[in-house]
């Protein structure tokens, strides 16, 4: 003997508030049916069962007594949000959280903050140009061979101390010089901030592939517009294209007639 089911899906023991009913009790259930001929956009207008809090007539406190009343209410929805209904109610639905998305977002907003900060703190800190490095040499006077260092560049873009054009060598004395020391914290500060920029530069690359996975998600309802391409036949053509599409082999369940064959494979849990 067949088994009357939902032509949309439903759960229609939750969406009647009534454990147990038989999809073919469902007030719903020509209308789901009679659904499976329309276009994935067409109105149709269902009913549903919805439990409030009871409005109180006497103003009073409660403590643990919760009252309840149950309403029937008509809404007007589409074969495809009829789907994502469907879908939200049995389908587990998952979140960005749930699936583990926004714990690694969060981490990388807080390291972008933390990354800000060490930025921040370089403001008034010396930071070498590229191309730039210090070298050491010595020098051989009569008295002695002296130590000494000076940052170089390729070309001249250092300003100089005495003269009116540009420089390619800042001296910087001994190797306990403050001018020497920290002109070294400036190559190493400048040699950080240009691997982070590498690093930036890729993590860009990443997050940006990341938004157009994302983007993805038009695409992949464009394909499902594409695949319903029946939805752009005529009335009578699309009529009987459903009734064919619903009774193929591969369904397993009398889908237009709302009835399953009880031989059918049960639906997994």
């Amino acid at each position: 003997m067949p088994r009357k089911i939902c032509g949309l899906g439903f759960d229609c023991a939750s969406m009647m508030l009534q454990p147990g009913i038989d999809p073919g009790e469902c007030l719903n259930y020509k209308t789901c049916g009679a659904a499976t001929k329309l276009t994935p956009d067409e109105e149709i207008e269902l009913i549903r069962v919805r439990e409030i809090e009871a409005q109180e007539r006497e103003l009073r406190v409660r403590l643990w007594n919760q009252e309840w009343e149950r309403i029937q209410e008509t809404f007007r929805t589409t074969r495809r949000q009829a789907a994502i209904m469907m879908l939200m109610s049995r389908g587990c639905p998952q979140s960005p959280e749930s699936l583990g998305v926004t714990a690694p977002l969060q981490a990388i907003a807080a390291c972008v903050q933390q990354l800000h900060h060490h930025l921040n703190n370089l403001e008034g800190q010396y930071i070498a140009p590229g191309g730039c490095e210090v070298h050491h040499y010595s020098v051989k006077r009569p008295s002695g061979i002296y130590d000494y260092n000076k940052l170089t560049a390729d070309e001249p873009i250092f300003e100089p101390s005495q003269k009116e054009q540009k420089v390619r060598v800042v001296h910087l004395s001994h190797d306990d010089d403050p001018r020497n020391l920290e002109a070294r914290l400036g190559i190493e500060r400048r040699n950080q901030l240009t691997r982070v920029r590498t690093l930036l530069a890729s993590t860009v690359e990443l997050l940006h592939s990341c938004a157009n996975i994302l983007s993805e998600d038009s695409s992949v309802e464009d394909n499902s517009l594409l695949r319903s391409g029946h939805s752009s036949l005529p009335q009578s053509d699309r009529s009987s294209f459903s009734s064919e599409l619903n009774t193929s082999p591969e369904n397993g369940d009398e889908i237009l007639g709302i009835e399953e064959n009880t031989t059918a494979p049960a639906e997994s849990p």
